[in-house]
């Protein structure tokens, strides 16, 4: 009898045993997909700090709106060509954009300057696209200072036939005017695009050559 009573009791134990350790692994099952749970939005997270769609958008928007090259600042230099000239320069950019059409759109970006090279003087108007309707004769612009009535000021082609810049002919004339006044506002005729007007604030020219 004792030696059955051991014996149920050493089995006993086995199962006793036995049943614990598949609870253990029963746990350890149920456990895993709360592992799983934890890891994927770490995952998701990662994904959407690599993409950033929105940032790359907001990026180039930004970029668009501020593409308004202007400034209320003249810039001054001067250096010496192949010549040993030495040439001095007053520019200032419009701050609105052109807008054209087709194969021009856009925006193009308007630049008034003053250069000086020994003897010679030049005033003109140079835009980074669109092309102005000029014959090798020249044309005419309307340039109205600080809100008074327009003007008409003649102007010639460059002489290597770029289209994108026209030369002022009185630009002694034109130097007094931008000296005195704040604002300059020209109403002149591109190829294809019709009458664009560019603004330039002028105030502020330091130009004694």
């Amino acid at each position: 009898m004792n030696g059955q009573s051991n014996n149920a009791t050493l089995g006993f134990r086995n199962l006793v045993f036995l049943l614990n350790v598949l609870a253990f692994l029963g746990c350890a099952d149920k456990k895993k997909p709360t592992t799983s749970t934890i890891t994927n939005p770490v995952a998701v997270t990662s994904d959407t700090n690599t993409s950033q769609p929105v940032s790359n958008v907001s990026e180039t928007q930004i970029y668009v709106k501020n593409n308004v090259a202007g400034s209320d600042t003249w810039q001054y230099s001067n250096r010496v060509d192949k010549e040993k000239r030495t040439v001095y320069k007053a520019s200032i950019t419009s701050p609105k954009l052109l807008e054209f059409e087709f194969p021009y759109s856009g925006g193009s970006v308007a630049t008034l300057t003053l250069r000086k090279r020994e003897s010679d003087t030049h005033v003109y108007i140079q835009v980074s696209k669109g092309q102005f309707n000029r014959s090798f004769q020249g044309g005419n612009a309307r340039i109205r200072f600080d809100g008074r009535p327009p003007v008409n000021y003649s102007f010639s082609a460059a002489e290597n036939g770029s289209a994108n810049v026209i030369f002022f002919d009185s630009e002694k004339a034109l130097i007094k005017q931008l000296k005195s006044s704040r604002s300059m506002v020209v109403d002149v005729e591109f190829a294809g695009q019709g009458t664009r007007q560019i603004m330039f604030r002028i105030a502020n020219l330091k130009w004694n050559y």
